[in-house]
């Protein structure tokens, strides 16, 4: 068994950080949880490493939300708690929008028809966080913008945060919020921004690992 301090395993540290909450919350929750899913009981994530923990993920996604959604709880975040539920239901196209995206909402319209691009627009909107609207020569709203990387990094997708990104606190608070939501929702991401403040991040389709981030070189 692959443990750390307080006797918690490698698995229960790295959801733990993941969704940065007390490792203590988080073991918590797999107690409460187990009694009630078969998955989670018979996955011994208690003593799960960070390899097993990550194909448990590719196997039963929704296990570790259930999880993840106690352990938030257990810490006295039930914003955030539900905040996860949202951003897991949009990274698997669960969750229909309250509105549909149109041409100039959280990307330049050239850049609209872009599938990741798409995709990551739904999951930051499901976070709560406000895209750009624009008309393609004017911002009409400010708010984040995403953009495809281009065609010699496939499936990588670059974030403008909002400029009111630094006022916000909580699970998707602040610049860094931009990269847990989309970790959260199982794609790769580089932990500090790449160039004039812009995010990157990578379709889970290109980088299969969802518990771990590209180098930053």
């Amino acid at each position: 068994m692959e443990t750390t301090t307080m006797n918690h395993s490698r698995g229960v540290h790295l959801l733990a950080e993941l969704i940065d909450v007390d490792p203590s919350h988080v073991a918590r929750a797999v107690s409460t949880a187990s009694r009630a899913h078969r998955t989670i009981h018979e996955s011994g994530i208690h003593e799960l490493t960070g390899e097993q923990l990550r194909r448990l993920v590719e196997r039963d996604r929704f296990a570790v939300v259930i999880v993840a959604n106690l352990a938030m709880r257990f810490a006295g975040r039930s914003e955030d708690a539900l905040l996860l539920m949202d951003i897991y239901r949009a990274s698997v196209g669960t969750q229909a929008q309250s509105t549909p995206t149109r041409k100039g909402i959280g990307a330049l319209p050239e850049h609209h028809d872009h599938p990741y691009v798409q995709r990551a627009i739904r999951i930051l909107q499901a976070a709560g966080l406000p895209p750009l609207h624009t008309d393609g020569i004017h911002p009409l709203r400010w708010g984040f913008q995403v953009q495809p990387a281009g065609e010699e990094l496939p499936g990588w997708i670059f974030i403008n945060p909002d400029p009111d990104c630094d006022e916000r606190t909580g699970f998707a608070g602040g610049r860094r919020g931009y990269l847990a939501v989309m970790r959260w929702a199982g794609w790769g991401v580089i932990n500090e921004p790449v160039y004039e403040g812009l995010l990157a991040a990578v379709h889970p389709d290109h980088r299969n690992n969802a518990f771990s981030a590209p180098s930053n070189s």
